[in-house]
């Protein structure tokens, strides 16, 4: 009978141990949905913790976000890596990642009826972006709630916009003196007045997870 006391105090003394460790022990997989932030306008994204230095750790994260609407369509897939300092619920949160987006410009473009194409359409901007990020997040780390809110300003760095292809297809006919780049920066009145990607160095992010 004293053997079997013996033997159910130490087991419970184990698993109270194993229960606190567990509760302690940071979860490394986390989900957050980031409205307007690395992307410019909405990714779902998946976070997975690969390393930490002191009290500084280290995430991976990959997303995706789409959306299609009056003949426009939003693909935003950004991925990076972030460090996020301290151990409590409070900390700074430092970002660098790239992201592929379609969308961020959209303009409604009307072909020239004089040459007898006259058309409609929604004319996107396409981009890779650098994005570094800067700001705050509340989160304990052990699972629950994230809250972020940051800064993430999109540095362009190739855009996917073919300048002749686009004239071409706004000025299929063309049979006036001059190309059609010359006749559209006439019609436009501006040399860059072009749907191509540009940088938004004054993007804000706010982001709502959960750490499983």
């Amino acid at each position: 009978m004293k053997h079997r006391l013996k033997f159910g105090l130490l087991l419970i003394i184990l698993t109270s141990n194993l229960s606190g460790n567990s509760q302690n022990r940071p979860n490394k997989f986390a989900l957050t949905l980031d409205l307007v932030g690395n992307s410019g306008f909405y990714t779902l994204n998946g976070e997975y913790e690969v390393g930490k230095i002191n009290d500084y750790k280290l995430n991976t994260r990959i997303g995706f976000g789409y959306y299609s609407w009056s003949g426009r369509q939003f693909i935003g897939i950004p991925i990076g890596i972030n460090m996020i300092t301290g151990t409590k619920k409070h900390h700074i949160e430092f970002g660098l990642g790239a992201s592929y987006i379609k969308g961020a410009v959209n303009w409604h473009i009307t072909g020239d009826g004089t040459f007898g194409n006259y058309q409609e359409w929604w004319q996107q901007s396409e981009a890779i972006y650098f994005v570094p990020s800067f700001g705050y997040r509340f989160e304990k780390l052990t699972g629950g709630l994230i809250l972020k809110v940051y800064y993430s300003p999109l540095i362009t760095v190739f855009n996917f916009f073919d300048k002749q292809d686009f004239l071409n297809r706004l000025y299929p006919v063309f049979d006036i003196n001059g190309t059609r780049e010359e006749y559209y920066n006439f019609v436009i009145g501006n040399q860059n007045g072009y749907p191509v990607a540009k940088n938004q160095f004054g993007n804000f992010g706010v982001s709502v997870g959960y750490r499983f």
